[in-house]
């Protein structure tokens, strides 16, 4: 798979380009809330949530590999954009499969 299908596979796609906008939504009210609100102990937990299982899968190895039991901010921030990313590609994946699947007579 080229650099270009890849691409196209994980952004190109309405249901894709829905979910990364959703998950872009939800960041950035997380972020505003925080702002207005100030810090809070369950800031970020519509993020993880819109972005799970994937996001859940990837914190429990990056535990596993770090040894601590609460991420850092850096850790987090990867662990969800590339959680966002997988799943996006994932969608547009599936987007491909129905779009064959109804193509053919």
């Amino acid at each position: 798979m080229s650099a270009r299908t890849l691409f196209r596979t994980a952004f190109a796609n309405p249901l894709s380009a829905v979910y990364l906008g959703v998950v872009g939504a939800v960041a950035v009210f997380e972020l505003v809330a925080a702002f207005i609100e100030g810090p809070q102990d369950m800031a970020g937990i519509y993020v993880l949530l819109v972005t799970s299982p994937t996001s859940l899968m990837l914190f429990s190895f990056a535990e596993a590999i770090s040894g601590h039991a609460k991420p850092g901010l850096e850790t987090s921030v990867v662990v969800i954009a590339v959680s966002a990313l997988l799943q996006a590609l994932a969608l547009g994946l599936l987007w491909g499969l129905v779009r064959r699947e109804r193509a053919k007579p």
